[in-house]
């Protein structure tokens, strides 16, 4: 209740950022979810209320300007809004959303759509990002969760086959590729054919959306490419070739694991739980350095002043505690929702 009530003074002191990732639309969506787990009473987050009108109106602003972004952009209000849905004008601000997405869409001469965004802010480059985090694996992550609650159903499901199609077509996989899919599509640039392993980018995040659109839609050939792609990853275990360069959630070893349990509970292929093992260790030998919070530093190269204490979500050791407390608690696993990952 301290830290609800000091969040509070914050933003009525005029801290209104609207983010997911760092602004009222990730407190929001930790106090509904808080509120879901019967720790949070209805009456203790009312004021919600007062604050949906505001983050609808930066979320407009954002999918109008161009900034589908889910950590920094209107997908992240928009997941805060899913988690109210029971709200009244809450429909109402998921359809606008839905609609600005589907007219910013450019449709392909075959049918597909995509979505262009920034992909280089220090150069202004625009270009099409296929990622969970900043890019269209998210847009179809969005689609999921309104199919799931029903909403304009065949609207969305349209939307999301063509965005999947789309994502599939982008694969680069030859035998002997590091990776399935580049860190951009394909005509965004012509030199970047592998992409990381995690959470944010590359194939890990957007092999877990392409299983969750099959499942949904019931269709078995997206599963079985998604299984393949998921596989494949689960082979790829060079920290350096990989870009593992700490434990964090976001882009390291604690958000690998944790993305091959949540796929073994829902798939009980036990080759999932074998790579998560194996990744669970890696995070564990992790915690290396003495001055380190519970032993883990978020890396950072020498140009930005070398590893860190991180306490957060995406980077620091609240992410890597949540990973490692679902290996306890798998039933308690609903917070990674804030990821699209349940």
């Amino acid at each position: 209740m301290d830290i609800l009530e000091h969040n509070i003074k914050q933003i009525n002191s005029g801290n209104l950022s609207h983010t997911i990732c760092s602004g009222i639309s990730g407190f929001g969506w930790l106090c509904e979810h808080l509120r879901k787990l019967e720790m949070l009473s209805g009456e203790d987050i009312e004021f919600l209320d007062d604050l949906d009108p505001f983050l609808y109106k930066q979320m407009m602003v954002d999918i109008r300007g161009g900034n589908y972004d889910f950590l920094h952009g209107a997908l992240g209000a928009g997941m805060y809004f899913l988690s109210r849905f029971d709200k009244k004008k809450v429909p109402e601000y998921l359809d606008e959303l839905l609609t600005e997405l589907e007219a910013s869409a450019t449709l392909c001469e075959n049918g597909t759509v995509k979505w262009i965004s920034v992909v280089n802010h220090k150069i202004g480059k625009t270009g099409y990002n296929i990622s969970l985090s900043h890019g269209m694996s998210s847009i179809a992550a969005f689609f999921i969760k309104l199919h799931q609650l029903n909403f304009e159903t065949e609207r969305v499901d349209k939307l999301l086959r063509q965005t999947i199609v789309y994502i599939l077509e982008q694969i680069t996989y030859t035998e002997g590729s590091l990776s399935y899919f580049p860190l951009y599509s394909k005509e965004s640039s012509t030199d970047n054919h592998n992409s990381r392993l995690g959470w944010c980018y590359g194939d890990l995040g957007i092999a877990h959306i392409l299983w969750q659109s099959a499942v949904v839609l019931e269709n078995k050939e997206w599963e079985n490419i998604a299984i393949r792609i998921l596989l494949h990853c689960g082979n790829r275990r060079d920290l350096q070739n990989n870009s593992i360069w700490d434990a964090c959630l976001c882009h390291g070893s604690a958000g690998i694991a944790h993305i091959f349990w949540n796929l073994f509970l829902n798939t009980q292929l036990h080759v999932f739980q074998e790579i998560t093992d194996y990744w669970l260790n890696i995070t564990l030998h992790m915690a290396k350095y003495t001055d380190g919070s519970a032993g883990f530093l978020a890396w950072r190269t020498k140009e930005y002043g070398g590893p860190v204490k991180s306490d957060s979500l995406l980077e620091g050791i609240a992410g890597i505690g949540l990973a490692l407390l679902s290996q306890l608690k798998s039933d308690e696993m609903t917070w990674d929702e804030c990821l699209m990952l349940s």
